[in-house]
């Protein structure tokens, strides 16, 4: 017994012996970084740049003014105590009452539930160290937060806290969080928005007044009576100040905002916002500077709210993003996060997969209206053209002969198409009710819908010769010494079609533009698209695309209600005018055609034989070569078809 006790105080010594000596090499450590830290230089923000190196944007408001204690505002000062640190002027670095009270927190719930962080403390982590989350991360910070109260006052350590601190919005310091949130400089704030803005550091994103208003507001609030509690106002001050409605600063937004804050956001994700906004990162996009402008013109041209995305179709390279038509009203990106109903805009996935098993452009499908165990579809001016050819049903968006089409062709294999082609929004679990296998799936009437920047993706294998490529943004990222710290893969995409159906599905997406829904768009090149319209009249779209570049126009309030008009109508001239402004100048290409593809033969649309080239009702169609017609026919069209109408030989 006498030598197991003797054993455990010999534990007991070694164990101090080396917990004294790690907090010694840590306490050193401290006063040697104290004296880097003496030479201190403001964090830099990220920089972005574009496919060119020209600078979007400067994430933040960029190196703001640093202040002293006596510039910073009293009502700042008073409300980050209140609600930060509260004994901050009565403790030592750490606050051993605050851990206490955080311990038994925690115990009670069993998980980590609050936070026992001094100011201090956030100061020597902020400027100091990582933001990991480890034991030995904490008592570095610990250390840290001792030495920093020997070496500085309380009002330096306040002071430096309060120009170093992560407001959100890339706003690094109080000087910069007032002129990026209110545009004004902190001496000018008022106690309320000195309030609001000591709220933000708990959480930036959480609390941000820009995208949760609401939010904000509460935590402001809180401070407020927080600040009548601990006597550095008087409760009527408190409650004056809640009555003060925020005034913030005009959200602008630069040269590409949205496209700036899918860039960003990518980057936390990668890198964390620590790193992200303090440590000069310089950052190489794929967006083009000149087409993004092109874009944001041919969008804001018009009253209605929606998204324009461009991509190089052999990359997959994001080239323009335009979320919405006013950042400053709004930082919604409808481009990445409107999930729509993409209506017809989603037919050409069901002629692709048709083609794919062997059916031909010139094949027949059924327009006509009919049953289909319970569902009706109708067309949108209630007439029906019968048995027409692919090609001819496709481009004149035929509702009954899509879905008649996908009925024939499986539900299944369509779908096994949209997940090859990045759809990550289809709900396809059979035992969710309702989910999108259904035939409405070739009408677009899905579940939830998708995103533009979804549907731009799903085109470019009709644009390329059947690759996908998702969307890319960022080429590169290098520190502010010029070393990559992320570099993306030269994009190779994955082959979801054969080069020969892409082609033929392209084929007959410029009949959309020759003779089809689109035909009133004015484009004096090569061309492929589809318009896209839902029920009400609450979505439009145009996806199309020449051979160097795509693009995909989305309309729609954020609150789905009637724009008054279709797709062709009201998306299509937005693209068409994108389009040619973007290619204005360069030469015209044809897309190219695999060896294995006759072209351009005059196919009779009611028949899917040859025809007179001089028939009105014969339009060119090109094949796979061998599975072309070799019969003609006369130049006849039917009187349109019903329910109950004979039914030639269908399918390949």
């Amino acid at each position: 017994m006498g030598k197991l006790t003797h054993w455990v105080r010999r534990m007991i010594l070694v164990g101090l012996a080396l917990s004294a000596l790690v907090f010694l090499f840590l306490y050193i450590r401290s006063w040697f970084l104290l004296r880097e830290f003496e030479t201190y230089t403001p964090p830099e923000a990220a920089t972005i740049f574009d496919r060119h190196g020209e600078v979007i944007a400067h994430l933040g408001g960029g190196q703001a003014e640093y202040l002293t204690i006596d510039q910073i505002p009293q009502y700042v000062q008073d409300a980050t105590v209140a609600v930060e640190d509260r004994r901050f002027y009565r403790h030592f670095g750490l606050d051993p009452i605050r851990i206490i009270g955080a311990l038994i927190a925690d115990i009670k719930a069993g998980a980590p539930v609050q936070g026992a962080s001094t100011i201090t403390q956030q100061l020597a982590k902020n400027a100091f160290l990582t933001p990991a989350k480890t034991i030995g991360r904490k008592i570095e910070e610990a250390v840290l937060a001792i030495v920093l109260e020997q070496r500085y006052t309380k009002e330096k350590i306040l002071e430096l806290y309060l120009n170093t601190i992560d407001y959100g919005q890339g706003a690094i310091g109080i000087e910069n969080a007032a002129e990026i949130f209110f545009d004004k400089d902190a001496a000018q704030l008022t106690l309320a928005e000195a309030a609001l803005l000591a709220g933000l550091p708990r959480a930036p994103s959480a609390y941000d007044p820009f995208r949760n208003l609401p939010t904000a507001v509460e935590r402001r609030n809180l401070i407020l009576d927080l600040m009548a509690d601990q006597g550095y106002i008087t409760a009527a001050m408190a409650q004056e100040a809640k009555s003060e409605e925020p005034k913030l600063s005009a959200r602008i937004g630069g040269k590409a905002p949205y496209f700036v804050d899918y860039v960003t956001a990518q980057l936390i994700e990668q890198f964390g916002r620590h790193r992200v906004y303090r440590s000069g990162l310089r950052v190489q996009t794929t967006l083009d500077l000149e087409l993004q402008s092109i874009a944001q013109a041919a969008l804001s041209g018009q009253d209605l709210p929606g998204a324009l995305v461009a991509l190089d179709p052999h990359t997959g390279d994001i080239l323009a993003m335009v979320g919405g038509t006013d950042y400053g009203k709004s930082q919604f990106n409808r481009a990445t996060q409107a999930i729509r109903q993409p209506g017809s805009a989603f037919k050409p996935f069901v002629y692709a997969t048709a083609l794919a098993q062997g059916w031909r452009t010139n094949s027949l499908v059924a327009d006509i209206y009919q049953d289909f165990r319970g569902y009706r579809p109708q067309n949108w001016d209630d007439e029906y053209w019968g048995w027409v050819t692919m090609k001819y049903a496709l481009a004149h968006s035929l509702n009954t002969a899509s879905v008649w089409l996908l009925d024939q062709i499986g539900i299944g294999n369509v779908i096994a198409l949209l997940e090859r082609l990045g759809f990550t929004t289809l709900v396809l679990d059979s035992r969710i009710e309702p989910n999108d296998r259904n035939l409405s799936l070739a009408l677009g009437g899905l579940t939830q819908g998708v995103t533009p920047l979804q549907l731009a993706a799903a085109y470019a294998p009709f644009a390329n010769g059947g690759r996908y490529y998702p969307p890319r943004a960022i080429v590169q990222v290098m520190d502010n010494n010029g070393l990559v710290l992320f570099s993306s893969e030269e994009p190779m995409g994955s082959v979801v079609l054969d080069e020969a159906v892409a082609f033929l599905v392209t084929d007959m997406l410029q009949g959309t533009l020759d003779f089809g829904t689109g035909r009133l768009l004015d484009i004096d090149r090569a061309a492929a698209g589809k318009t896209g319209s839902t029920n009400e009249q609450n979505d439009a779209w145009f996806i199309g695309y020449t051979p160097e570049l795509l693009a995909a126009v989305f309309l729609g309030h954020d609150l789905p209600k009637s724009l008054g008009g279709y797709g062709g109508a009201l998306a299509g001239p937005i693209w068409a005018e994108f389009i040619e402004n973007a290619l204005k100048g360069r030469p015209k290409q044809d897309f190219p055609a695999p060896a294995s593809i006759i072209s351009d033969l005059p196919i009779h649309v009611f028949s899917g034989l040859l025809g007179a080239e001089d028939c009105p009702w014969v339009k060119p169609h090109s094949f796979i070569r061998g599975t072309q017609p070799h019969e003609y026919t006369d130049c006849w069209r039917p009187k349109p078809q019903g329910e109950g109408a004979e039914e030639p030989e269908a399918g390949p």
